[in-house]
Formats: structure tokens, C-alpha cells, sequence
């Protein structure tokens, strides 16, 4: 996974890098503690990444410290924004990106660069495996030297084509082209299956990197998170008007999922971050049940001394929303669950 960079190519990125402050390094567990409630934010898809007129604004990060979040998750989709080699990540997403990372930085958030290719990895495992070595290693050492509050988390959701012999094989090398630069960065890492906690025993990271953080994502129960999502499939769209009452067999099943996470991380002496988790609206307009569930959900993680980040900042009146971009207000139930108010 080694390749060759130009004196040309090396100096202009060198040129583009935030004027950050190097600092010491933070051991995982002491950065997780830190990490607190967090929240996703201009995910790849976002018209902001192309320089399009965007709902997403710099200004919302002020936003997000001023409520009380500590984290902010950058799920930035790199594909397609590379060079036609594939070895190079445009400057004008470079600029993008670390206007997000500055504001973070500026802010005193944590900030997590997500890579987000989940779906055309899911799709095609040799292209994902010729591009996401290149990703990482353009971003690892453009942020070298960002203070121990910038984590980088390698892949999304790896699932379809990457099974967990594929992804396992994968991590070693991936870790190790970071290492190249940034030796001491936390680094976070999930399993397989969407990240799913069921694949947490498969999961095989390198023993002797202490600069781990694993990450998991709980969307359950499904048909409840995710009624009238089209990407979900045809019998998940169709779903309306299912519940979630937070009856004494809901929470019980929320405790056990979450126990069994919490004892692996304890077995394999790794610190958790819950890096996804959240409703959709578009069919399932009990707001109060929605956040019911996000209450519970954030206060499963906190007992069980997991970091964790809200899917998503803003997708809209019907998407997974804490922030009403048209209003410029958040959506108080939610946001409220988020942060135990």
C-alpha cells in the first residue's frame, strides 16, 4: 500500500495544511470520556461539498458548542473527489474540510473525519481496496499536526463485498500508513455488517496499537428507526405508525444490547463509541416517542461510559433531525434527549 508522492504534489498539500498548534496525545479512554454527547454533521452527500448552496453552515458548529455537544462527526464521502490517478484529494475539498475542522477545532469540539465511501465499498471491495489506502493517506499526513482533538475514523459501515476476513485483513494496513504520521492519533475503528455489535467478536485489531477507539451503531429496533426510509427496502418504506413506548421489554432489550457491547469492550480492554444513532420522520410524525428513544438510547451509552454522536444535524422536517435549518432552532425534544435536559 506504499506509493510515490511528487516534490510538486508533496509541497502544495504541505502549503494547504491548517496552521494547527501540535500537542501531546491523549490515551483513548481519557479521549472518550472527553467526547461526551456528539453530533453528525455535513455528511458527503451535502451540497456544501461541491460549493453549492448548502442548509449547512460554518456558523452551526458555534452552534453546536453553544447547546452543550462535545463531539462533531465529519462523514465526508473522499471517491469522488479524488484526482482521475486516484492518489490525490482535490484542494478544493481539502479547503471544505478544514474549514469544518477549523471551526471544530476553534470551538474546542472534538472532531471525528469520518470516511463515508460505505456504499460504493459495500459494492466493489478491489476499487474500495485502490482508493481508501490513497485517502488515507492524503489525510494523514494533511492533519498531522491537528491537536489530539481531530480522530480519524477509517472506514463507515463496511459491509456487502467487505466481509470480516476482507475488512480484517484491511485494518492492519490502513493503521499502519496513519502511523506513518501521525503515531499516536486515536484512530477509530467498527466492525463489519454496518458496524453491527453482533460483529464485535470478529473484529481483529492490532494488539500492540493502544490509540484505538471502537465503534459501533445502534439502530434498533429497525422497522422503528427507520419507517418510510427508501433506502431500506420496499417492505421498511411502506412502514408507518410503528411504535416505541419504552415499555419495560424495550429498555430490557436496550440494556442487553448495550451490556453486550460494554463487556466486550471491557474483555478486549477497547474504549466505545457509539457513532450512530437515531429516527427518521418521514412516516413516523410521534415526536415524543422519537425522542423517548433518543433519551433512552443516550442514557444507555452514558451508564456504560460510551462516547456517542447523534445521526444527523439536519435532514429536513422528515429526515433524522435535531436542527431545524428553516426555523434556525433546534428541534427541542430531541435535542433535550440528546443532552438530558
Amino acid at each position: 500500500m506504499k506509493r510515490l508522492v511528487s516534490l510538486i504534489s508533496a509541497l502544495a498539500l504541505a502549503c494547504a495544511i491548517p496552521a494547527f498548534a501540535q500537542s501531546t496525545s491523549i490515551t483513548p479512554e481519557d479521549q472518550v470520556k472527553a467526547m461526551g454527547p456528539g453530533i453528525n454533521v455535513a455528511a458527503g452527500w451535502d451540497p456544501y461539498w461541491d460549493g453549492n448552496p448548502s442548509p449547512f453552515r460554518l456558523s452551526y458548529i458555534n452552534t453546536i458548542k453553544e447547546a452543550g455537544f462535545h463531539t462533531i462527526r465529519i462523514p465526508i464521502t473522499t471517491f469522488r473527489h479524488m484526482d482521475k490517478t486516484g492518489q490525490h484529494l482535490d484542494a478544493a475539498t481539502f479547503r471544505r474540510l478544514d474549514a469544518i475542522v477549523d471551526a471544530g477545532v476553534k470551538a474546542g469540539l472534538n472532531v471525528i473525519i469520518d470516511e463515508h465511501d460505505y456504499d460504493d465499498c459495500g459494492k466493489d471491495a478491489d476499487a474500495c481496496a485502490a482508493l481508501l489506502p490513497n485517502v488515507w493517506y492524503e489525510l494523514s499526513a494533511h492533519y498531522k499536526d491537528a491537536p489530539p482533538s481531530v480522530m480519524f475514523e477509517v472506514l463507515n459501515e463496511p459491509h456487502g463485498a467487505i466481509d470480516d476476513k476482507i475488512w480484517n485483513g484491511w485494518i492492519p494496513d490502513l493503521i499502519s500508513i496513519i502511523r506513518e504520521t501521525n503515531p499516536t492519533r486515536n484512530i477509530i475503528v467498527g466492525p463489519t455488517h454496518w458496524n453491527s455489535k453482533n460483529d464485535l467478536p470478529l473484529l481483529k485489531l492490532p494488539d500492540a496499537d493502544r490509540h484505538i477507539i471502537v465503534t459501533f451503531h445502534y439502530y434498533d429496533p429497525f422497522h422503528f428507526t427507520h419507517q418510510g426510509a427508501s433506502w431500506a427496502g420496499p417492505e421498511v418504506a411502506a412502514l408507518h405508525d410503528v411504535e416505541w413506548k419504552g415499555t419495560k421489554e424495550e429498555l430490557a432489550q436496550l440494556d442487553a444490547d448495550f451490556d453486550q457491547v460494554a463487556a466486550w469492550g471491557k474483555a478486549n480492554n477497547r474504549p466505545i463509541f457509539l457513532g450512530e444513532y437515531g429516527t427518521y420522520g418521514k412516516n413516523n410524525p410521534r415526536l415524543d416517542e422519537r425522542a423517548a428513544w433518543t433519551r433512552a438510547v443516550s442514557k444507555a451509552a452514558d451508564a456504560r461510559g460510551f462516547a456517542r454522536a447523534f445521526w444527523y444535524f439536519s435532514e429536513g422536517p422528515v429526515g433524522f433531525t435535531a436542527y431545524d435549518t428553516d426555523k434556525n432552532q433546534w428541534v427541542a425534544p430531541i435535542k433535550n434527549a440528546l443532552l438530558g435536559q
